[in-house]
């Protein structure tokens, strides 16, 4: 319990820090988002979910220890590798591809949702982020390989 409140105070107070660092750069005003408005929403929502937990773990019992099981630490060691690869490979097949890629392998592999599944979603993923990003965003992405069709 201690271990829970001390980890989420952290992240509480790293929150609070990104959130002060991405108003320094600017939030935008009125449609056009300024170069710290995903920044600040990203710690809000970072704060907000260690708020949440700093607040559950004080509630928690002592008696209920967790304890990582093989199966935990895989999906853990799969979701690093999958950011790993994604920024890897993010400039040379682009963004879309990278977030197809990324949704499909954590899907089958962390979520163990059945291929079927997992590229369906991957591909509404990558197409809506695409679209949100790129087109009304206006984000400049990396196209990589796709780069002619998009």
């Amino acid at each position: 319990m201690k271990r829970e409140l001390c980890i989420s105070a952290a992240w509480l107070l790293l929150a609070f820090y990104f959130a002060a660092a991405a108003t320094k750069l600017g939030l935008g005003a009125g449609g056009r988002p300024g170069p710290g408005f995903f920044p600040f929403g990203s710690a809000c929502l970072i704060g907000i979910i260690a708020l949440f937990r700093l607040l559950n773990a004080h509630r928690t019992k002592p008696s209920a220890i967790l304890v990582t099981s093989a199966n935990e630490w895989r999906k853990i060691a799969c979701v690093i590798f999958g950011m790993l690869v994604f920024g890897l490979l993010l400039e040379s097949l682009g963004f879309a591809l990278c977030t197809f890629l990324l949704m499909a392998f954590y899907l089958a592999m962390v979520a163990a949702q059945n291929w079927r599944v997992s590229l369906g979603f991957a591909f509404a993923v990558a197409i809506l982020s695409h679209l949100f990003f790129d087109t009304l965003l206006h984000a400049q992405l990396p196209r990589g390989i796709l780069g002619a069709f998009l």
